[in-house]
């Protein structure tokens, strides 16, 4: 992704609480952090559609 925080903000906006992942990588690319060990499946499911939607939305607007 090239804009960790719009992916961030807009999953927020879905009802997702991830983390930005710039404070947890030393030299890689863009990226958010996020949990789902206790996420069933339905929930996960929701998530994948949501991030999808939001990475096109990030890429369209952010694409540079």
């Amino acid at each position: 992704m090239r804009d960790e925080s719009a992916v961030v903000n807009g999953l927020r906006s879905y009802g997702w609480w991830v983390a930005a992942g710039a404070r947890f990588r030393l030299s890689s690319a863009p990226g958010v952090r996020i949990s789902v060990a206790e996420l069933e499946p339905a929930g996960a499911a929701r998530l994948a559609s949501d991030f999808a939607a939001v990475l096109g939305e990030s890429e369209a607007t952010y694409g540079g």
